[in-house]
């Protein structure tokens, strides 16, 4: 697991691009998306980072980052792709190990990917899977929380003494010192752990019938309105436990104003009492 190292050419680059102010052009965005899984609290995930719109004349230079939620995913690994895999590692010698670099800092996995080479068919110029990230969900992750996986700049000094990092870095240095700088288009991906809980309706309800007396009529409404208003005045047997479930139209486990709404709705005779019934 590289975690510890993430100093690599693409560094020396950025150091030497912010001291001798090589010109950069722009050009068109390069598709950064970030995959989707669901999984249950305590389980592995993993999604892709595909990488589209890559120029034809390739990419010798990558650095961006991606923010997680550290209260419910742990990562244990990114993992180069087929995009990523251009043979530049064998072809730097000793140098192999410094093309492919992430670091976790907690909240926000590192991603490096740089070479030195002069010969472009090392580069990245294929659009596919960029790497791909491993982790675990929290074990004490709640049912249906969703982690976001943003693309951002690197939090960190944008060179040594200097300010914030602001940007990512998509680009292609030429022999003569040119640089082509390519900005960044993200789509968000997530983790989802688990499904919401969700309250399954009583079997035995009438649905609509809040004073239970077998019938749905403006009675069960005024009711359910003082219900909903707080109404100090309401006695606890006004209203039984029954009563209640009875109430919750909506089916989504609780009796409020929603409710209330959908059974004035089948007063005004906008519903049937059929619809009452469904969610």
């Amino acid at each position: 697991m590289k975690k510890a190292k993430i100093v690599s050419g693409l560094m020396a680059l950025a150091m030497t691009v912010a001291a001798t102010g090589i010109s950069a052009s722009a050009a068109d965005s390069v598709q950064v998306t970030i995959g989707k899984d669901k999984v249950s609290a305590g389980e592995k995930f993993s999604v892709t980072v595909d990488l589209g719109s890559v120029p034809s004349s390739g990419l010798n230079s990558i650095d961006f980052a991606i923010d997680y939620d550290e209260t419910l995913l742990t990562i244990s690994d990114v993992s180069l792709g087929t995009v990523g895999d251009t043979g530049a590692k064998s072809q730097e010698g000793d140098y192999g190990d410094t093309v492919f670099n992430w670091k976790d800092n907690g909240s926000q996995v590192i991603i490096v990917w740089s070479t030195g080479l002069e010969d472009s068919s090392y580069w990245i110029k294929k659009s596919g899977t960029f790497v791909t990230i491993t982790g675990t969900a929290k074990s004490n992750a709640a049912k249906g929380s969703v982690a976001k996986l943003e693309g951002v700049s690197v939090d960190r000094a944008e060179y040594p003494g200097g300010g914030a990092n602001k940007d990512t870095l998509f680009s292609a240095v030429a022999v003569d010192g040119s640089q082509t700088d390519y900005a960044a288009s993200f789509t968000a991906g997530s983790v989802t752990i688990g499904d919401e809980e969700t309250t399954t309706p009583p079997s035995n309800a009438v649905w609509g019938d809040v004073d239970c007396n077998g019938d749905v009529d403006v009675r069960d409404s005024v009711l359910l309105a003082r219900l909903v208003g707080s109404d100090d005045t309401l006695k606890d047997d006004d209203v039984t436990d029954q009563g209640k479930n009875n109430a919750d139209v909506t089916h989504d486990g609780r009796a409020d104003s929603n409710d209330l709404s959908k059974l004035m709705r089948y007063m005004a005779g906008y519903i049937k009492i059929g619809d009452l019934a469904t969610k």
